[in-house]
């Protein structure tokens, strides 16, 4: 008896349907049904770290993760709910088609642009659109126009307006913002472009550096106040980009060899909030400057190129300690933050809403418009640079104590018109000693020379070493721009 394979128009078809005598005989292709999840977006993703990982591609550039109920609920939909094939969906059902082998037979994803910002381009992902943003423009585009892949778990969920300049009405954060500047034009752009620094998705090769959030007030005596609103400016930053958040009152990485293995290529920003006074930011210097190598616990190391690793953001209430010198200093953007809210005034009671939790759609838009606002006057101008208030004077007393500053400050003074006074070292040493006993039980000879040099570059001063008739010596010269 001939067979007869009964046609269907719908495509692509992984099963024939022959006709059997009175019967039909159902024959489900292994070979046909890979294309067919194929066609629906299916892929392998080779994963960094070894091995693939099931995904799907949404719209030609949407990542998501897939398992393998997915591939049974493509085929569930297309016999029952598309073509009412229920003889073919139960052949499916009574067999296995899904196996480890049949999985592996899936096109791989192998080389995907994770990263397509460049210096003058941004790109930030909405509900309803890729937003492009440059210079001079705001652009939203259809995901199937992004040149690049993103990860679902990267869009947020919000459909983007876009508001005109002349029709703008600044958000609550942006109200924040210049409150913790203390209505400083020059602070509020630092702080401002520092965010949208952050948030931009390039990595600039030339301008590697961490932005850290510290008080301008700071307690010394070990005692540490916050409250100012550090965190709420990591939420923002959370909010428009993809972030790992760590907490930095139970960070540990001293010999942490798996630190950084909850990072993956989807975070763009890892900021660590709140960080304590034994924080060492010469830890983090591979974040901010080179490629990431990441160790798992039973699996083989990776490593994230630079050009999509995230960048670092830290809060502490203390100053945060690092190796000195130029080095340390150019990996840093430091701002300080205005003391204008405290434990006894808070944002809460400044707006009368919690900020995030009780906006509504409307204000999260003029939120999401200021961010954008903010990434795009980092491009036009690049960090907008102000003047320290009393970051230098902090770092001063970081590097050697309160008391030293002190004494330096009331026993190493220049008259008017002098450019160089010179001190017995051993003098200055002893007579520090006496003065502060207690302060200056562990300071050593060495250490004192070390303070000096320190305290000298802080204060705008040169310092030199010599002998003179067996004593030793320190000269301290006014650089020339410091002379009166």
């Amino acid at each position: 008896m001939r067979e007869r394979v009964l046609e269907s128009t719908d495509r692509p078809q992984f099963y024939s349907e022959i006709q059997v005598g009175n019967g039909v005989k159902i024959e489900i292709k292994q070979s046909k049904m890979i294309e067919f999840w194929e066609s629906k977006g299916y892929r392998n993703l080779k994963m960094p770290k070894g091995g693939y990982q099931l995904v799907k591609i949404k719209n030609k550039s949407i990542i998501s993760e897939a398992v393998d109920e997915e591939l049974m609920h493509e085929v569930k939909n297309q016999l029952l709910n598309i073509e009412e094939k229920f003889n073919v969906w139960t052949e499916f059902v009574e067999k296995d088609f899904i196996t480890k082998k049949t999985k592996l037979a899936l096109d791989i994803l192998k080389e995907i642009n994770l990263n397509i910002c460049n210096a003058k381009t941004a790109y930030f992902f909405f509900s309803n659109g890729v937003l492009k943003v440059t210079e001079d423009e705001i652009e939203l585009i259809p995901y199937e126009e992004y040149g690049g892949y993103v990860f679902e778990s990267q869009i947020i969920n919000h459909d983007f307006v876009l508001v005109e300049e002349s029709e703008k009405l600044k958000s609550d954060f942006d109200a924040f913002l210049r409150n913790v500047t203390n209505n400083k034009e020059d602070r509020y752009n630092y702080l401002t472009t520092a965010i949208g620094y952050i948030i931009h998705g390039f990595k600039d090769s030339s301008l590697t550096k961490a932005v850290i959030l510290v008080d301008e007030t700071l307690d010394f005596s070990g005692e540490a106040n916050g409250g100012t609103g550090k965190s709420i400016i990591g939420r923002a930053v959370s909010s428009v980009t993809s972030t790992l958040t760590k907490d930095g009152k139970s960070l540990n990485t001293k010999g942490n060899r798996f630190f950084y293995q909850d990072l993956n290529y989807s975070h763009k920003v890892m900021y660590l909030d709140d960080v304590n006074e034994d924080l060492n930011f010469e830890d983090f210097y591979s974040v901010v400057t080179g490629s990431l190598s990441i160790e798992e616990k039973h699996k083989a190391p990776y490593s994230i190129p630079f050009e999509i690793s995230p960048k670092l953001m830290i809060s502490s209430n203390y100053m945060v300690k690092g190796s000195g010198g130029n080095s340390d200093e150019r990996r840093r953007i430091e701002i300080e933050i205005f003391p204008y809210y405290s434990k006894d005034f808070t944002p809460l009671d400044d707006f009368g809403k919690k900020l995030f939790d009780d906006w509504d759609v409307q204000e999260y838009n003029s939120f999401f418009n200021d961010m954008i606002s903010y990434c795009q006057k980092f491009m036009c101008n690049g960090i907008m640079n102000s003047a320290p208030i009393n970051l230098n004077e902090n770092k001063l007393i970081l590097e050697t104590n309160m008391s030293f500053v002190e004494f330096a400050d009331m026993n190493i003074t220049f008259n008017s018109g002098e450019d160089k006074i010179s001190k017995n070292k051993a003098t200055l040493y002893n007579h520090y000693r006496d003065k502060y006993p207690m302060e200056s039980r562990n300071v050593s000879n060495v250490m004192f020379k070390k303070w000096l040099a320190k305290w000298s570059k802080r204060r705008g001063y040169e310092d030199s070493h010599r002998k003179s008739d067996g004593q030793s010596i320190v000269d301290f010269f006014r650089k020339i721009d410091n002379v009166e």
